[in-house]
């Protein structure tokens, strides 16, 4: 009987395959159906498969279960059934359901396993839409807004969504099956309710109805019901479905809608503003009475375009594009100005204010406004404007500044001689914010407590005040006297005015006059002793000025008396030659008083800044050790330890000026440490990069040569330090330093190019460091001339003119030249040389003095090249006075012998002079 069910069943389809599982030996035989819903390749099937093999067939989601179902039915024995998804050989999933049976033996392990699958997909889909219709069914009653119920033809509920158990207050458990009186607190509104199902069921018409409710929180809401018969497949009225929603909001609304718009109604009948409603629809325009009693037109309705129409041509643009910008663009509001035609064809300034009302889509429907006749206060407005301007006018002209403060409108109006008094320029706009900052932090509070008690209206108090302003643009600090009241209406105050006067002359002297009273005779006693300071150091800076000249015409004239002296000396010895030798001893120390005269003219010339440098390319290092002897005569308590740089580079200066430069340093610091100390000099190596130079004013950037002079002193404060290097400035004792030592120092490192910085400390020491520019590029050592013994001599045919105005030396000169076998002509001046070289071609080199009456020896020399370009010239002097010298260096192409000079420093000049190559 089985076997013939089987066959029926899978004749019948419901039966889409069988399996046999030996289950000891993991032996899984399948049909060829079985195989086929499975995916399986029949021949497998038959000759049998594992477990594994056709769980593997089965949807990844559905395993698991299978797995443990299969587990759960071998423990237990017996019946079998599960379902789950397999994949078929065209790759789609479909729901099977297997039933079987588990044989155990007599020791309860199982020893077999047969079983069907049956094709449930279609049993599936049914129970599918069942229930998802039942769940949709559910989730739309329960999705209706308000309340959502069915009844029958008794009255009870059958059917009830989430708001039906709200309003009842009891879970649908509670009244499913039960009528309104059974479930409703209030029994006189269940009867009610009760009553109105009937007549509609037993009228068989739907019916809307509003009803009263009472929730059982005590809440009361109306209800909008709607309640239509439920009828069966034969028409027969069976119960009732009905829906309710909630309208007590919208009453609500209805109810303050009535009311607004009565009292809207009243409004436009009390106002005397122009009202009106525009439908944008169709440009329909609705008007109140005021615009006949205002304007004068007799209208109720108009269009858009009239009221356009009405409006001054030269405004009429204006207000159609900015009324549409509000409109067309979402806007909600409108204010504009324009002037508006009465019907008597006048114009009056009106300002026109209009709201936009929108639908829920964003669409403009009607916008509703109000015109205001602005006439009257823009004729009191031009009065009050011209008013103002009047009393602007007549107070510029005086010193009075004006002040108005608008405290409605946060508006501060300042003329510009108002805005003088804050240091504010006449075109920069001011506000309350600019009068408060700019009063001086001392007078603040008190000024700010004076303009509110000014502005209170219980108060009402005189604005007078005296302050002080710092001014905004200038820094200026002024005092102000100021005078106001505040302006009135009712309870408050609108307006604060007033006027000011700058009063900071009158201020000054009052406090000058206070001053003078309370301390004159201590100011008298500091003038005084101001007056005798200022003129002690006019005296000082007289008496330095007067010794600078008197040093330079002194040396002038001191070295022309020592040329001939020099000079007559050195040609003395030359003729005496070694016959008597106490004759050549007096001469030679006749020849070196002379000599150290010379040098205290050349320390008298650099005293008054008329010594020519001569810069050359040197080294530092050897400056600094070839000074040794020299600064161990000079300072004999002290031995200076030097610290040289490896490698240093050159530099381009004037040695002697150098030496004197580190000499000077030197004796100041040794002037510093009078219980002794260390005495340092350093070079080195050093770059000033960009950031050093911006903070040292006339400084560049770049790499240095650094002399350092340092020692252990008392040191120098930093008022010292700043005042260091001013001329004629000394913290020495009366009569021990000029205060010009540092002053040459500095003057000559800047004539060099350098920089000069003083480090100090009190109690610690002092070190000042010269900065002199590196001489960049290929450098070759000057080698020292080798002195010949003989005297270059000339030749009878060279000629030399020499022109000097002092006759002693022109004669030693002369001497001189001739015995160094030249033929020499002389001149006393520029005059009598030009006609000596007119006349004389011959002249190969002119030899003249630079400081002569007249015409100094520089312009002689230009002009005699003018005549004669190859004309060669050798200038002397004692005093440059700058004919051939600028910024204390030579002129290019010049050549110049100092005063006084020996027959080998002359020999030796005039031969280089002539000789050298004309370019």
């Amino acid at each position: 009987m089985d076997a013939d069910r089987l066959k029926l069943a899978l004749a019948a389809g419901t039966i889409v395959g069988t399996w046999f599982w030996d289950v000891p030996a993991d032996r899984f035989t399948v049909d060829e159906p079985f195989a086929e819903a499975f995916g399986l390749d029949p021949a497998l099937g038959r000759d049998g498969l594992s477990l594994e093999k056709i769980v593997e067939t089965v949807h990844p989601e559905d395993r698991a279960g299978l797995i443990a179902a299969i587990e759960e039915a071998l423990a237990r024995g017996g019946r079998y059934a599960h379902q789950y998804r397999v994949c078929r050989t065209n790759g789609q999933y479909h729901w099977i359901e297997a039933n079987g049976h588990v044989v155990h033996d007599e020791g309860g392990k199982p020893i077999s396993f047969p079983g069907v699958i049956i094709d449930i997909g279609e049993r599936r889909r049914i129970e599918a839409e069942r229930d998802s219709a039942r769940a949709l069914l559910t989730n739309f009653v329960d999705a209706m807004p308000g309340v959502v119920y069915a009844k029958d033809r008794e009255g009870r509920l059958m059917i009830g969504n989430h708001g039906t158990s709200e309003l009842i207050g009891k879970a649908p458990e509670d009244f499913i099956g039960r009528t309104d009186l059974e479930v409703l607190e209030d029994k006189q509104q269940a009867a009610m309710v009760m009553a109105t199902d009937q007549r509609i069921m037993a009228s068989g018409r739907s019916e809307q109805v509003e009803e009263d409710v009472n929730f059982p929180d005590g809440r009361r809401a109306i209800w909008l019901s709607t309640k239509s018969p439920l009828r069966d497949a034969d028409g027969a009225v069976v119960g009732l479905v009905g829906t309710s929603l909630d309208i007590t909001e919208r009453k609500a609304i209805e109810a303050s809608h009535r009311e607004i718009e009565e009292r809207y109604r009243l409004a436009i009948g009390a106002t005397s503003d122009v009202i009106w409603d525009w439908r944008l629809a169709d440009g329909h325009v609705v008007w109140n009475e005021a615009l006949a009693t205002r304007f004068g037109h007799a209208l109720e309705q108009t269009s858009a375009q009239w009221w356009l129409d009405h409006i001054h041509p030269e405004d009429r643009a204006r207000i159609e594009a900015s009324i549409h910008a509000v409109v067309d663009h979402g806007g909600t509001s409108w204010t504009d100005e324009y002037r508006f035609q009465r019907a008597d064809g006048s114009y009056a300034f009106v300002l026109d204010r209009g709201a936009v009302l929108r639908n829920d889509d964003g669409a403009p429907v009607r916008m509703i406004g109000a015109m205001l006749d602005q006439t009257e206060r823009k004729a009191a407005e031009a009065a009050l404007a011209e008013s103002e301007e009047r009393l602007r006018l007549a107070t510029e002209a005086s010193d009075v500044g004006l002040w108005d403060v608008d405290i409605i409108k946060d508006v501060l109006i300042w003329p510009a001689r108002t805005k003088g008094m804050f240091g504010i320029s006449p075109d920069v706009p001011v506000s309350m914010r600019d009068f408060y900052a700019g009063l001086h932090p001392d007078d603040l509070d008190a000024t700010s407590a004076a303009f509110a008690a000014a502005s209170d209206p219980d108060q009402r108090a005189l604005y007078d005040v005296e302050y002080r302003t710092v001014g905004k643009e200038d820094g200026i600090i002024r005092w102000v006297a100021a005078k106001g009241r505040g302006v009135f209406e009712e309870d408050r105050c609108i307006r604060v005015v007033g006027v000011a006067i700058d009063v900071t002359t009158r201020k000054a002297d009052e406090a000058q006059l206070l001053d003078l009273n309370e301390r004159l005779e201590l100011r008298v006693a500091e003038e005084v002793a101001e007056r005798t300071r200022a003129e002690d150091a006019l005296r000082q800076s007289q008496k330095m000025e007067a010794v600078g000249q008197l040093t330079g015409g002194i040396a002038h004239d001191f070295n022309n008396m020592l040329a001939v002296v020099v000079g007559s000396l050195d040609l003395l010895t030359r003729r005496m030659g070694e016959a008597d030798p106490r004759a050549r001893r007096y001469v030679d120390a006749a020849m070196d008083g002379a000599r150290r005269a010379a040098q205290l003219t050349q320390r008298l010339l650099a005293f008054s800044r008329q010594q020519p440098l001569k810069p050359e390319a040197l080294d530092a290092n050897k400056l600094v050790a070839g000074m040794s002897d020299l600064l161990r005569h000079t300072l004999p308590d002290i031995q200076p330890e030097t610290v040289l740089a490896g490698g240093l580079w050159r530099t381009f200066a004037d040695p002697n000026q150098l030496e004197n430069v580190i000499l000077n340093l030197a004796v100041n610091a040794r002037d510093a440490m009078a219980d002794g100390g260390k005495l340092t000099i350093e070079t080195a190596n050093c770059h000033l990069d960009v950031r050093y130079a911006a903070g040292h004013l006339g400084v560049p950037a770049g790499q240095y040569v650094m002399i350092a002079v340092s020692d252990t002193g008392s040191g120098m404060p930093e008022e010292v330090i700043a005042k260091a290097f001013d001329p004629f400035f000394t913290t020495k004792e009366v009569g021990r330093g000029t205060g010009l030592g540092l002053s040459q120092v500095y003057g000559f490192v800047k004539q060099s190019g350098g920089h000069v910085k003083i480090y100090s400390e009190v109690g610690q020491g002092t070190t000042v460091k010269v900065y002199l520019p590196r001489l960049m590029g290929a450098v070759e050592d000057v080698e020292s001339a080798q002195t010949d013994d003989a005297l270059p001599m000339g030749e009878s045919q060279e000629v030399i003119l020499v022109v000097e105005d002092e006759p002693g030396v022109r004669q030693f000169s002369v001497d001189a030249l001739s015995e160094l076998g030249y033929r020499v002509l002389e001149a006393d001046g520029a005059a009598a040389a030009l006609k000596l070289i007119d006349a004389h071609p011959e002249i190969a080199l002119m030899f003249t003095d630079v400081v002569m009456p007249e015409i100094n020896g520089r312009k002689l020399a230009d002009e005699a090249r003018q005549r004669r370009p190859d004309l060669k010239v050798l200038f002397t002097t004692g005093y440059t006075r700058n004919a051939v010298v600028h910024n204390g260096v030579l002129d290019p192409g010049v050549h110049l012998i100092g005063k006084p000079f020996t027959v080998e420093e002359l020999a030796t000049a005039v031969r280089l002079v002539i000789e050298e190559d004309v370019e």
